[in-house]
């Protein structure tokens, strides 16, 4: 079992980002040996809630029905996607509100804040409905603020991608988040027996001249990250890139992988010089433009 996770999370909706995502949850959760708990928000819109009279209990309105319906259609389908051996069975649990849940992103992180080391795992077209995935609430409210690691799954990942992992890519830069990161990949790295590629960005220019026997900046990244890291019986590779464009740079790692299945594991702060990190435009651009799962740890 993970030293990080205790649980991990996924919220579904019947859409098959939810189930791709559904998925890889039920592949985290096998690897990492911990439950895994589906989730569904249940709101209900402005027009159901004038349909609803001051002396009618909501529970027994004809349009919570349907909505319990929709809301067992997204669990079948994603017990259809997840893995049929996964052992317990997934929790199912839906989340509603006596008036309307205005904003799901919110509930979803009200509750994945009420449970203890958990790992959220999103389709990145599953909660799109509710501000754009880059720029609007999605990415602020749940990526930022959910307090605990998050894997987004993109739209276009297929239920033979989200089965397996097949090398883990982990830009490190020696901070304490980087290396926080690192241990998740460790764990996995370790569990899936794949190995871990290790990638440090450093802008070009002249280096400075280093006494001997000092490290160089890059030399003490990747001590620090094989700490982090641990024993991988299946090898750490260290690349080390001369790139101004972060973002991209780590992104053409994936893709240079594409064929093994990689999953991004990063820091929710650091790597390296781009200390907006999560709050700025190399983790959206990371999130946004990588062919593979990307999990942020806080």
């Amino acid at each position: 079992m993970s030293e990080q996770v205790s649980q991990i999370i996924v919220p579904v909706d019947g859409s098959p980002t939810a189930a791709a995502a559904a998925r890889h949850a039920s592949l985290l959760a096998r690897l990492l040996d911990v439950p895994l708990q589906l989730l569904h928000v249940m709101p209900l819109n402005a027009a159901e809630l004038c349909d609803i009279p001051a002396n009618r209990q909501a529970e027994a309105d004809h349009d919570r029905a349907v909505r319990l319906e929709i809301a067992e259609e997204a669990f079948t389908k994603a017990r259809e996607a997840i893995d049929p051996e996964l052992m317990p069975a997934p929790e199912e649990v839906v989340l509603e509100d006596n008036t309307f849940i205005r904003h799901p992103e919110r509930a979803i992180i009200a509750h994945v804040r009420s449970q203890p080391a958990c790992l959220l795992v999103l389709g990145a077209r599953h909660l799109s409905e509710v501000g754009k995935f880059v720029q609007g609430s999605v990415s602020n409210e749940v990526v930022h603020r959910a307090r605990c690691p998050v894997t987004i799954v993109h739209d276009d990942a297929s239920m033979l991608e989200a089965s397996g992992i097949g090398r883990v890519l982990l830009p490190v830069d020696g901070s304490a988040h980087a290396n926080q990161a690192a241990g998740l990949a460790g764990d996995l790295a370790r569990s899936a027996k794949v190995p871990v590629e290790l990638v440090f960005c450093q802008p070009g220019g002249q280096a400075r001249v280093l006494e001997d026997g000092e490290e160089s900046q890059a030399e003490r990244v990747f001590r620090l990250g094989r700490e982090a890291l641990g024993e991988i019986p299946e090898g750490i590779e260290e690349v080390l890139l001369h790139e101004e464009r972060f973002a991209e740079a780590i992104v053409s790692r994936a893709r240079h992988h594409l064929a093994e299945r990689p999953m991004l594991i990063m820091g929710r702060r650091g790597l390296g010089k781009w200390r907006e990190s999560l709050l700025g435009s190399v983790s959206h651009r990371v999130i946004d433009l990588a062919p593979c799962p990307v999990t942020v740890v806080v």
